[in-house]
């Protein structure tokens, strides 16, 4: 278990084989899963037979990043108010991969033009 501070509040981070009970059914076919309210990360570990050590080493690293840009827009008040209901841009999968996937190269590059 490891801990992250998401914007002055700490976040569990456990990667595990199985997701805790209380949470399989919401967690079913994801890999990995951020529970906002305990304030955990849970990145369920890709045990891809058909991926090498270093491929599955990186699986799970892209879904930890995944699960930490949902910890920062739920931390920063997103996810709770940019809509009434489930399914806000600040919870879409595909917006929470943009970015998970996007800021390293964004990082990489504010770094190399010295702006950070």
């Amino acid at each position: 278990m490891k801990a992250v501070n998401i914007l002055g509040t700490d976040y569990e981070i456990h990667f595990v084989d199985e997701f805790p009970e209380y949470l399989k059914e919401v967690g079913e076919g994801a890999g990995g899963l951020c529970n906002r309210h305990d304030r955990d990360i849970f990145i369920k570990r890709c045990n891809d037979k058909d991926m090498t050590a270093s491929g599955r080493e990186r699986c799970d690293k892209d879904t930890l990043q995944h699960g930490i840009i949902h910890a920062y827009l739920s931390e920063s008040g997103l996810s709770a108010n940019a809509s009434s209901c489930y399914g806000s841009w600040a919870e879409n999968e595909e917006m929470v991969d943009w970015f998970a996937i996007q800021s390293p190269k964004i990082y990489q590059t504010f770094k190399e033009v010295g702006c950070l």
